[in-house]
């Protein structure tokens, strides 16, 4: 299908990083027209790092292009990245929360069929929502909680009452919920009325902010139109390249 099946914590990961970085406006798109490309690559790369998962074949990730950039390249633009991060990039994700608020949400006895439906429902409306600027604005346990009732109310309709309940007096999870609903096309979920009593998912909301003090706790949206390269880059990317 000519699609690349990447793990769904690696993908999310990565745009983080491709975003974070472009913010730091040192990717010049229009005098190296290679760059988004590599840029997107080396990012994958260092997701996949990150997230200890199997090792990603650069040559299998470039299959259908007409070029490929070498393995030096690739490494040191990963350099060149993280260097713009200030090396950090264990950066927390909605994807993050999930099996927890499962796990709080739908007490035993558990239906594992179901819930891992929910779950990949979810991770489908994390991976959509991911490049919609407002979604920034939330904490990723938010964002997290917000995907999972849009999920149940879809998947596991029997259950949504307990996670309501769960969620209910989740700071800006209205909010949250109405913007993936209208990026995503779902339709919005009511929270009905508030809890009094605080719940595992009120007290990761009452750190959400509005602030870019900590980059650690944000999710944020992709900013990214990253194009095809038509021609060979072969020499290795660094910090004066970009002036």
């Amino acid at each position: 299908d000519g699609e690349l099946a990447v793990h769904p914590r690696v993908a999310y990961l990565a745009l983080n990083y491709v975003d974070r970085f472009l913010s730091k406006g040192q990717l010049p798109f229009e005098r190296k027209p290679w760059a988004p490309r590599l840029l997107a690559i080396s990012c994958l790369s260092i997701a996949a790092k990150m997230q200890r998962v199997d090792a990603i074949s650069m040559d299998y990730i470039q299959r259908d292009e007409e070029f490929m950039f070498d393995a030096v390249t690739i490494q040191r633009m990963e350099r060149v990245v993280l260097g713009a991060l200030e090396w950090r990039a264990r950066s927390v994700t909605p994807l993050a929360f999930l099996g927890f608020f499962l796990s709080a949400c739908f007490p035993p006895p558990r239906h594992l069929a179901l819930l891992d439906a929910v779950k990949e429902r979810a991770v489908d409306l994390l991976l959509r929502a991911q490049p919609e600027v407002k979604m920034a604005e939330f904490s990723p346990s938010v964002v997290a909680a917000s995907a999972l009732l849009a999920a149940a109310g879809e998947i596991a309709v029997a259950h949504l009452p307990a996670f309501q309940a769960a969620v209910a007096a989740c700071p800006f999870l209205r909010e949250c919920g109405e913007v993936m609903a209208a990026v995503c096309g779902v339709v919005g979920v009511s929270l009905g009325p508030a809890a009094s009593a605080e719940t595992p998912v009120t007290v990761l909301g009452h750190g959400h902010y509005r602030s870019a003090s900590s980059e650690s706790d944000r999710t944020v949206g992709s900013a990214a139109n990253v194009a095809d390269a038509k021609k060979r880059c072969m020499g290795p990317p660094s910090q004066s390249q970009w002036g």
